[in-house]
């Protein structure tokens, strides 16, 4: 403990004493952020509101569109991609998304669903398409739904991170059978919550780890090849991939880890087993495209990939007797916020995941929508060490980056 402390209070005298090359969040002049704004007074404003919830979240950059009309009404880029080489994000930088790719795994899902050759139903037990019978051990005779691990009521709790070693494993079976079975290597008690699934809700990396190998035993593809050929290459998000070997490096945004002051670079990571629940790479572009078919029941540049029956059925909540999870509702891998009367306010996704941090979402009132990436997060100090808390400013860095992008749509 003694060297934990000595080793933060340095960091933080670097990060203090080194400000302009440690602590800046813009790394940008003044001049040059009139210059990128055009001198317009109101962009100048949005800009400089926009500097501050950076600074606020410690971001190293910010990629971001508004969608109006099914379609990008407009597109902004703030700070570095990139410290060493200078490199300033764009629409078609890679970030990684995060969570959003829980909505890619739900399209695949239902696309499957779909499809009449396919004896699939969404309240098919999930267990007739395992090599095992999973079941809540708590609840041994209620089966689980693929409606209920969408709508994150499946009672499957544990994320399964905590077992480094499978990470970077590509047998899912095998990871999926050692964490949640009673008799796995790897099985804890605490994977499974106290209460029948469909009961009660509880947001789940793993519920969509595991649909993700069900899509591979449905299809005889692995997950990847599948949704790339029915999700990702129909709406065109050709610079998309959970491989993170094909995305272009020289393309894709730096992840860094703020800490006292100091930029870390993090790294960039390929972990196979939550690609269905967090490991897609992707654009503002590529990712508008997702979004546009969404809110066009369907389809995107006149191509149908979901019938219209089904994505109102995604943005329809399933268990609406159910509790809260951070403030949201569940569709079938889609969020819904509620507004204080419990109406549904926005819906979409948000995903955070190695220093990245992703929001896409979609104001149901008048169909406007905005969709952005950072590429940094910020690392708590205790607070007898260092009293503002990095967290809580983070949070209210990005609540303020999404208020100025739906400010900003309203005057477009």
């Amino acid at each position: 403990m003694k060297k934990l402390i000595v080793i933060l209070l340095t960091l933080m005298i670097i990060g203090v004493t080194l400000p302009n090359t440690f602590g800046k969040t813009n790394n940008q002049s003044f001049t040059e952020m009139l210059e990128d704004s055009n001198f317009s007074s109101e962009e100048i404003s949005f800009t400089l509101k926009m500097r501050l919830a950076m600074h606020l979240a410690h971001m190293k950059s910010i990629s971001a569109c508004i969608i109006k009309n099914n379609t990008i009404a407009w597109s902004g880029n703030y700070g570095l991609s990139d410290r060493l080489t200078r490199g300033k994000p764009t629409i078609n930088i890679n970030y990684m998304a995060g969570s959003i790719s829980k909505v890619v795994t739900a399209a695949a899902i239902m696309k499957l669903y779909e499809n009449e050759s396919i004896d699939f139903d969404l309240d098919d037990n999930v267990s007739k398409w395992l090599p095992f019978d999973i079941k809540n051990p708590n609840y041994p005779d209620v089966n689980i739904t693929f409606r209920m691990i969408l709508s994150h009521q499946s009672s499957i709790m544990g994320h399964g991170f905590s077992e480094i070693k499978y990470l970077f494993s590509k047998n899912k079976s095998s990871f999926l059978e050692e964490i949640l079975m009673p008799y796995g290597t790897h099985y804890h008690p605490d994977y499974w919550g106290n209460y029948p699934p469909g009961e009660n809700a509880n947001y789940s990396n793993m519920g969509f780890i595991l649909l993700g190998y069900i899509i591979e035993r449905m299809t005889n593809q692995s997950y990847e090849a599948y949704v790339y050929n029915n999700i990702l290459e129909p709406l065109e998000m050709y610079n998309s991939s959970f491989n993170l070997s094909k995305i272009d490096k020289a393309n894709l945004a730096t992840p860094y880890l703020w800490l006292a002051g100091i930029y870390i670079r993090a790294p960039k990571t390929d972990f196979t087993f939550i690609d269905p629940a967090g490991g897609l790479y992707t654009t503002v572009e590529d990712l508008s495209h997702l979004l546009i078919m969404h809110l066009n029941g369907g389809v995107y540049n006149g191509k149908r990939i979901l019938q219209n029956s089904t994505i109102e059925m995604m943005h329809n909540i399933h268990y609406p007797d159910t509790n809260l999870v951070y403030g949201l509702r569940f569709g079938l891998g889609w969020l819904i916020k509620p507004d204080e009367n419990d109406n549904p306010n926005l819906q979409g996704h948000g995903g955070d995941l190695i220093c990245f941090h992703a929001k896409m979402w979609a104001r149901i009132s008048d169909n406007t929508s905005v969709i952005y990436f950072q590429n940094s997060a910020g690392f708590a100090i205790p607070r007898i060490m260092f009293p503002i808390t990095s967290f809580k400013l983070a949070a209210l860095g990005n609540q303020k980056v999404l208020e100025l992008l739906f400010q900003k749509a309203d005057e477009l």
